[in-house]
């Protein structure tokens, strides 16, 4: 029997849900109808990203704009998570205006993609884009449990995931069934399925990065069992995925040099300076400040549809993290004369507020759309050195990592990073990751992992003071959101 989906006119799919999981509210806005396949394939793009600025806080990426304000607790949320206060209660402060955006914001998205699953094979059009587009909804849906897991949920330890605690699963649309609360490990046997049921019917080439393809879906396989510490799985993973991108994907990484020197050529050109050595344009130089204001607006550029991106999403918004400003200990990372990342994105001739955290630099991103809530090509690499270095090849992991950084240091400076043991490689792994993936979710999923597997203990200066994080701690965890709690059966994970 065909399903009917009333949903709202604006942009003939939004759905308004209340923050808790059932979708209770669901509020039609119009007589617009899911008949067609195109109709439900619309429901796979929007423009809602995932907020992430408490976590970016918490992780040590994100320094305050306004000291006094972090000090005197304006937005408690994040003051709380840059102090690493324990003693703080984040939950009830864990509202719509809060870090429990994302928890709605996830399931918001679940609703569609099971709306999708059950109605599209009733819908008019051809069976391939009926298959695509269960394939891209269930992928979808994998991705967003993953958000909620690795956010609410305890981070995964393969001895303790079938006891913990996780967040309420739906594979189904329904407004009645109030849903059940699963474990952790049962939440991350949902995300397996979903990926492997849809990776047969993902597409080689999707119709923008909005959508996902086969090489995000490999990507995201990779992702998982690397989080559940399946080291061969995620290494064969993130391989199939790189044979994907390159031979039928369409992806590859973006290499920084060649829009480097197109735009000092043209900005050369324009000034009348085709004679003066690229070097006198270099971070540090006398002629840095006018090629990197007019760089910014005018060269120095990165479109949704990068060949780097497997899946674009935004942040909190379209701009973010536009305005942010990093701390000193992740500026100090990268190498200003080098790093081409430096150039594009950090070295600003503007050093922010004169309130902000001492030493701590202006992101600068006004040409980039920044891909705060997907995955890049980049990632995947990273994975791949990762799993390398686990398995004690030095030299394939520092491979991986070379490959990516022959794409975003100046050609001229660079040189091949080796490694004594596969010790040292994993250090300069993971110190790759903050750099390369730097604002987007990895730097808290990173922290969660680590200090669990490797029962790391973090320090944190601000002001002469020492902050300490444990392993153990709960801060790792967010709370549910306060209407989550009022509206379902949900056990608190964290506090």
């Amino acid at each position: 029997m065909k399903r009917n989906i009333i949903i709202g006119c604006i942009a003939a799919a939004t759905f308004i849900f209340t923050a808790c999981d059932n979708y209770l509210d669901l509020v039609p806005k119009g007589e617009s109808v899911l008949n067609e396949t195109s109709d439900y394939l619309g429901l796979l793009e929007d423009m809602y990203g995932y907020p992430l600025e408490t976590e970016w806080y918490l992780c040590g990426e994100n320094a305050p704009a306004y000291v006094e304000q972090i000090k005197n607790y304006t937005n408690p949320l994040i003051s709380a998570s840059f102090f690493w206060n324990e003693d703080f209660d984040r939950a009830t402060y864990m509202t719509a205006t809060g870090s429990g955006d994302l928890y709605s914001m996830c399931y918001n998205k679940i609703a569609k993609y099971n709306i999708i699953i059950q109605n599209i094979g009733d819908a008019k059009g051809s069976e391939s884009d009926k298959i695509e587009g269960i394939a891209q909804a269930k992928i979808l849906r994998a991705y967003n449990y993953f958000y909620l897991i690795n956010t609410f949920a305890k981070p995964y330890d393969p001895a303790t995931a079938a006891q913990e605690r996780g967040v309420i699963l739906r594979d189904e649309f329904s407004l009645e069934d109030e849903g059940e609360q699963k474990t952790v490990a049962d939440t991350y046997k949902l995300i397996q399925q979903d990926i492997e049921d849809a990776l047969s019917g993902l597409p080689h080439k999707s119709l923008n990065t909005f959508r996902p393809d086969k090489s995000f879906g490999y990507a995201l396989k990779a992702k998982v069992h690397l989080f559940k510490r399946e080291f061969d799985q995620a290494l064969q993973a993130s391989l199939d995925c790189l044979k994907e991108a390159e031979e039928k994907g369409n992806h590859k990484l973006w290499d920084m040099n060649t829009t480097y020197q197109s735009a000092l050529t043209q900005y050369k050109a324009s000034m009348g300076m085709q004679a003066m050595p690229d070097m006198m344009f270099e971070y540090g130089m006398s002629m840095y400040s006018m090629f990197r204001m007019m760089g910014s607006i005018m060269y120095f550029k990165r479109e949704y549809d990068n060949t780097e991106n497997l899946l674009y999403q935004h942040g909190l918004n379209f701009m973010s993290p536009q305005a942010s400003l990093i701390r000193k200990p992740v500026v100090d990372l990268f190498s200003p004369k080098e790093d081409l990342r430096y150039t594009f994105c950090i070295a600003t001739t503007t050093e922010g507020p004169a309130t902000r955290e001492p030493g701590s630099k202006m992101l600068n991103i006004m040409s980039f759309h920044w891909n705060c809530g997907g995955v890049k090509l980049s990632e995947v690499y990273l994975m791949a050195a990762e799993c390398y270095a686990r398995k004690g090849d030095k030299d394939n992991a520092l491979k991986y990592v070379n490959d990516l950084r022959k794409n975003r240091l100046i050609k001229t400076y660079y040189t091949d990073l080796t490694a004594a043991d596969a010790t040292e490689a994993m250090k300069i792994v993971r110190e790759e990751r903050k750099r390369e993936l730097l604002f987007t979710s990895n730097g808290f999923f990173d922290m969660r992992r680590f200090c669990t597997e490797f029962n790391e203990t973090l320090t944190r200066e601000f002001e002469e003071k020492t902050y300490t994080l444990k392993p153990a701690s709960h801060l790792l965890t967010f709370p549910f959101p306060v209407a989550a709690m009022q509206n379902s059966n949900l056990i608190q994970n964290s506090k």
